[in-house]
């Protein structure tokens, strides 16, 4: 916090931590706000696969569990890495952007700015 950054080192990559995603990611604790304390009212599909090394998959039942929608599905591929790239995964997401289209005109998707 001192230096503004670090590089941390994750499997093969390096990675840049700065201080200012730190304080963001404190500024920004979702999951600590109980049920249904994320004010999302649109739908929400969360993939997360099961054999996942860098976040647990609870991690997105906890997820679903704060956002305020009655329209949120999760969907855990027992396979699958944190990047979720290979072609199964991009099925699924095609799928699950294609399921909120097509059920689009039960929810008003404009943001609250939009007015």
């Amino acid at each position: 916090m001192e230096k503004g950054s670090k590089i941390i080192e994750w499997g093969s990559t390096d990675y840049e931590i700065s201080k200012s995603l730190i304080e963001d990611g404190r500024e920004n604790l979702v999951l600590r706000g109980g049920k249904s304390s994320l004010a999302l009212e649109c739908p929400v599909r969360l993939i997360h696969a099961v054999s996942d090394e860098e976040v647990p998959y609870s991690t997105a039942l906890s997820l679903a569990e704060v956002i305020e929608s009655w329209d949120v599905v999760c969907t855990l591929p027992k396979t699958g890495c944190h990047q979720l790239d290979d072609e199964g995964d991009f099925i699924r997401m095609r799928e699950a952007v294609d399921e909120v289209f097509k059920n689009s005109d039960n929810y008003d998707l404009r943001s609250p700015a939009s007015g």
